[in-house]
C-alpha cells in the first residue's frame, strides 16, 4: 500500500481502507473516504483503523495540545461538505452515488475533481466545468 505522504498523483493510487489525519492530502480517494465516514466524523471522531484493534484508555486524548481531540475530523468534514454544497445538485448526486456504493458517473467524477485538491476552487462549479471542457480535460480516469 502506498504512503499518502509521498504520493504525487492520485492516478497512481487505488486508495486505502483507512487514512490517518497525517495521511490526508485531499486526493479523490480520500474525499470519497470522508463522504463514506461522514457520520462518524460529524460526531467529532476520526474513523478507527479497521486493521488495528487497539484499546485506548478513554482518559487519553489524542490530537494537538492547542485543540480539542474532535477538531480535525470536524474541520475536514466541514470543508468537504462546503465544497459539495458549492457544486449544488451535482454535489448531492456525488454524495448519493458514493453512499449507495455505485460506480461514479461522468458527472459525479467531474464533481469529485472539483471537490478534491488542497485548496478550495475560487470559481463556481459551473465556471470551473466550462473551463475544464474548454481545456479538453473532461476524460474520466477510473
Amino acid at each position: 500500500m502506498q504512503d499518502c505522504q509521498k504520493c504525487k498523483d492520485y492516478r497512481d493510487c487505488v486508495g486505502k481502507p483507512w487514512y490517518s489525519y497525517a495521511d490526508y492530502r485531499w486526493c479523490p480517494w480520500q474525499v470519497i473516504w470522508v463522504i463514506e465516514n461522514a457520520e462518524i466524523m460529524r460526531r467529532g471522531n476520526w474513523p478507527l483503523d479497521p486493521d488495528k484493534f487497539l484499546h485506548t484508555d478513554p482518559q487519553i486524548r489524542s490530537g494537538y495540545r492547542s485543540e480539542a481531540s474532535y477538531v480535525k475530523a470536524v474541520i475536514i468534514l466541514a470543508e468537504v461538505e462546503l465544497r459539495l454544497t458549492k457544486a449544488g445538485v451535482r454535489g448531492q448526486l456525488l454524495r448519493a452515488e458514493i453512499l449507495a456504493g455505485l460506480e461514479l458517473s461522468q458527472e459525479s467524477w467531474n464533481t469529485l475533481m472539483y471537490v478534491q485538491g488542497r485548496r478550495r476552487k475560487r470559481m463556481s462549479y459551473s465556471d470551473w466545468l466550462k473551463q475544464r471542457k474548454y481545456r479538453g480535460s473532461n476524460e474520466a480516469v477510473f
